[in-house]
């Protein structure tokens, strides 16, 4: 299975795209555990994401800002995509009746 890449872009409109790995997503476990002002895993589903990406930024630059600086400078994390890429699957639907009465 292909690692997830995210698109980081910023309020200035800068975009960076980064890997998470399993790595950040238990750094966000283990964040939650050390901050329980934070609440549970699932009163933060939406800062899931945003958090691995942060922490793969920071991996990968260690010069990247602490997590409260960073989501101020942050307008959305979104999934990397290739624009190019088709939402068809080779092959899908050959073999399918396009009329039913035909049976």
């Amino acid at each position: 299975m292909a690692l997830q890449r995210l698109t980081i872009t910023h309020l200035d409109g800068t975009e960076r795209t980064v890997t998470p790995n399993l790595g950040d997503t238990l750094n966000f476990e283990r964040t939650l555990k050390n901050n329980p002002r934070w609440g549970s895993l699932q009163e933060n589903a939406l800062k899931m994401q945003p958090f691995r990406a942060w922490s793969a930024a920071k991996r990968e630059d260690p010069n990247t800002a602490t997590w409260e600086e960073w989501v101020e400078t942050v307008a959305d994390v979104t999934l990397a995509g290739d624009d190019d890429a088709e939402d068809t699957v080779d092959g899908l639907g050959k073999d399918t009746l396009t009329n039913p009465h035909t049976i």
